[in-house]
């Protein structure tokens, strides 16, 4: 679904620098203090390295390196005003968000496997490392929509003013496309279930039989980043793993191994290794479940008599969108996307998108990651080509980014005005 593709493709630094995998090291500087809170050397290197491996750089320059640091001390500023106000989020929020998140990230990076290569970890233990840093975000973001929640709003004036101050800086208009889909996704079938679980099945029957369960994981296991550790998880605590996952292994004595448990990733084999207070140590073995190319092409085969019906003036593509796309965002609304910069959309499709004219439809062209995805029709209805922004032609997209930018300068008012109730204090 492009709408809600384009939305994930830019998550904030935060998730993908989340957390330092590094403890702190002898001799490891304390280069500032915020509020109880303290911000590590470590941790400064590690957001410049994730900040430059996700833009590609070689080399981080002063300037960049010190507005990294200044955000670092800023979310410990409202992280600390959270708590000062005893800002709190459920868990089931939490736990939620992490899962969409999660998700997102694997759309963004293309499977679960380059995650667990950035990552150096599989990914349930990332998935636990995680938690604790979005729960401190939540609660930030939780402060900041207390202290903004009406709207910005800017006068056409202050439009204008904005625009003569800062128009040699602002961002040329790019090449966008308004486009209307019908998405559907692609559905497991029950064939497909079943050929996952007799495979699991088979590796259970190993295990009963003798096999060592961390060779069988390291020959078997779909989850690649524990399967290199013979299925190792680590340590885990109650509240991190999905539901059947958590309760299964939660039900096993020490050194039990599991029946074949289905979860939304396929179907485990866990075996319970250590138990260390209020956490669990525990070893699985993932089978993903398998993908038939007759499922495909189901999918593909529905939307090839979607789009014959539209051209053959049975319903519009708008009606068809109402009645069969599952983009409940979109398919309200006839399908409409609105206008799409040409960066947001996938580069395998772009110059084929560019070679329809208005109101034409697309084949059905697959989207979404290897593990979740689907096929859309698109209808372009209209084409922007790059050009400076004027008041005249871009007033709308001017107004947002004026928008944005009386936002943030009530932004950092609030962070002057906080500064004087948190204390802090930078070591170098």
């Amino acid at each position: 679904m492009i709408i809600k593709i384009f939305k994930i493709l830019i998550l904030p630094l935060f998730f993908l620098a989340a957390f330092n995998v590094y403890a702190q090291k002898e001799g490891d500087r304390i280069i500032a203090v915020v509020g109880n809170d303290i911000i590590l050397e470590s941790d400064l290197q590690y957001q410049m390295q994730m900040y430059a491996r996700q833009n590609n750089l070689t080399s981080m320059s002063p300037v960049i390196a010190q507005q990294i640091f200044q955000q670092m001390i800023t979310d410990k500023i409202i992280l600390a005003k959270a708590e000062q106000d005893s800002i709190e989020v459920k868990d089931e929020e939490v736990n939620r968000e992490l899962e969409y998140r999660l998700k997102s990230l694997i759309q963004q990076v293309g499977s679960e496997e380059r995650i667990q290569e950035i990552y150096g970890m599989p990914l349930v233990k990332i998935r636990l490392t995680l938690k604790e840093d979005l729960i401190k975000k939540m609660m930030s973001d939780k402060l900041r929509r207390k202290k903004f929640t009406s709207q910005t709003k800017v006068t056409d004036k202050e439009v204008r003013d904005f625009y003569n101050d800062y128009k040699d800086s602002l961002p040329p208009a790019p090449e966008e496309f308004e486009l209307y889909h019908i998405f559907k996704s692609r559905k497991l079938t029950e064939q497909e279930k079943q050929l996952s679980k007799e495979t699991a099945l088979k590796i259970l029957d190993s295990i009963k039989a003798g096999i060592d369960f961390s060779e069988l994981a390291k020959r078997n296991s779909d989850d690649k980043g524990s399967a290199v550790n013979g299925g190792d998880l680590g340590f885990a605590k109650k509240g991190i793993f999905v539901k059947e996952f958590e309760e299964a292994l939660y039900s096993l004595d020490l050194n039990e191994v599991s029946e074949v448990v289905e979860t939304e990733f396929g179907y485990h084999i866990i075996k319970l290794t250590e138990k260390k207070g209020d956490q669990l140590r525990a070893q699985h073995i993932l089978v993903s479940f398998k993908k038939l190319e007759s499922s495909d092409f189901e999918t593909i085969a529905l939307l090839n008599s979607i789009k014959d019906s539209i051209s053959a003036g049975r319903f519009t593509f708008e009606e068809g969108a109402k009645r069969y796309s599952e983009d409940k965002e979109t398919s309200e609304k006839g399908g409409y996307i609105g206008f799409v910069p040409v960066e947001k959309l996938d580069s395998n499709y772009v110059e084929e998108i560019r070679l329809l004219n208005n109101n034409d439809i697309s084949k059905p062209l697959k989207v979404g990651d290897d593990m979740n995805y689907g096929y859309e029709l698109l209808k372009v209805t209209g084409k922007n080509e790059p050009h400076k922004l004027t008041l005249e032609t871009d007033f709308d997209r001017i107004k947002k980014y004026a928008t944005v930018f009386k936002e943030n300068k009530h932004y950092e008012d609030w962070i002057e005005e906080l500064k004087k109730s948190i204390y802090v204090d930078i070591k170098f």
